[in-house]
């Protein structure tokens, strides 16, 4: 059931008429030039979900994989650069339109030489989404859905490969270790994930040593180790693990409080910025997250200085005072980089991504980790295009070329 019958015209106009009428039709499927006027060119199908009172789709109903294919690279290159909405409003928009792309990659059966081209991009745009939207509001972005689906699709993916495998299959497979390494990030610290990759290609691999060797550290409970490798990883696969660091710098501050456990000795709290990297704007989160796990906060000197930042504050660990029961994220939202809202409202302290100049395609680490610098809302830039393989970090002497439509 591979090559269904192309979709029927009238039946696609039928179902633009009926959209049209009923007033369901998205921002992003109006006239660009006049607002609220529906554009039939930008109405792409919306995701409905299985139900026993559904029938079955009819082939003319479904859309041909060059189409699948076509209809991805439409929401990447078209509408993830309008910044008319924000980001999380065209996430929405671009996942449910996704969504009903995997539905019919699973209806008609297509095979791995099909799927992947159409899924690749589709997990580059949910891993970098997972990582723009860390902060937002549970009304805006639900981050359990996006790493249920991003879990998915790169399972899907790795299948895939194994697939062609065993079919002694000559397709591309360019991307496969790019796929390997975000799904190792985006695990990290998983037993089954480490195992898996171990199975497939052994622990030297020099493509995937560096994210293999990060396992076993998060493994080992050598957490200020993983962190250092991290460091290393291509943008992307960086955003995506910098996703755990809650969770990593939560187990080190445990840690931590038997290791130092003094009622008279301190730990300097510029110290702890280095070793939990703090980096950057985040370093004013840090005496959030020590008040957030009950740890004491005490001034070097005999007074306290104000404005002083980090260089006159200590840390007094003790472990009976530690609050193991707090978790390693904010309350109402899950993975999230800690933030200080009310001292800067407007300020986000992701891993900077946000260079608001054109698409340029070019991926620069400046200084540590805490600046990763690449293009706007990344569209083209991140989510079409692959890390060169072998590629363990990224410099600012390396840039990587806008992908052209022709790729896709």
């Amino acid at each position: 059931m591979h090559s269904l019958v192309a979709i029927d015209l009238n039946f696609v106009c039928l179902i633009v008429l009926l959209r049209i009428r009923e007033k369901i039709v998205h921002f992003f499927e109006t006239d660009t030039r006049r607002p609220g006027v529906p554009d039939r060119d930008r109405m792409v199908k919306e995701f409905s979900r299985s139900a026993a009172d559904r029938r079955q789709p009819k082939p003319w109903e479904i859309r041909t994989p060059a189409t699948l294919l076509e209809t991805v690279h439409y929401l990447l290159t078209i509408v993830l650069p309008d910044s008319r909405r924000p980001f999380y409003q065209r996430y929405e928009f671009i996942f449910d339109r996704m969504r009903a792309i995997r539905q019919e990659m699973v209806i008609q059966n297509l095979s791995a030489g099909e799927v992947l081209p159409i899924l690749e991009p589709i997990v580059r745009f949910l891993c970098y989404s997972a990582y723009r939207l860390c902060e937002a509001p549970i009304a805006e972005f639900d981050p359990k859905i996006c790493a249920q689906h991003l879990q998915e699709c790169l399972k899907k993916v790795l299948r895939c490969y194994d697939e062609l495998d065993h079919a002694s299959s000559s397709a591309d497979e360019s991307n496969r270790f790019e796929m390997e390494r975000l799904y190792l990030s985006f695990n990290i610290g998983c037993l089954e994930a480490t195992q898996s990759a171990i199975t497939r290609y052994g622990a030297s691999e020099p493509k995937l040593r560096l994210h293999i060797t990060t396992q076993l550290e998060c493994n080992r409970g050598n957490y200020f180790g993983a962190m250092q490798n991290i460091l290393q990883f291509a943008p992307l696969e960086a955003a995506v693990a910098s996703l755990q660091f809650p969770r990593f710098r939560r187990q080190m501050l445990l840690q931590f409080s038997v290791a130092y456990q003094s009622r008279v000795q301190t730990v300097p709290l510029e110290w702890l910025e280095r070793i939990l990297h703090y980096e950057g704007r985040e370093r004013t989160c840090l005496p959030d997250d020590c008040r957030h796990y009950n740890l004491q906060l005490v001034p070097k000197g005999n007074e306290q200085r104000a404005g002083d930042g980090s260089r006159n504050w200590a840390v007094k660990f003790e472990k009976a005072q530690f609050d193991s029961q707090r978790c390693a994220h904010r309350s109402e939202h899950e993975n999230t980089v800690h933030t200080n809202a009310s001292n800067a409202p407007n300020t986000d302290h992701r891993f900077m991504i946000g260079d608001e100049a054109a698409f340029r395609g070019c991926f620069l680490r400046l200084g540590s980790f805490g600046e990763l610098i690449v293009s706007s809302d990344l569209g083209v830039s991140i989510l079409l295009v692959s890390t060169p393989s072998g590629s363990a970090g990224c410099s600012s002497s390396r840039s990587t070329s806008l992908i052209s439509s022709s790729v896709l």
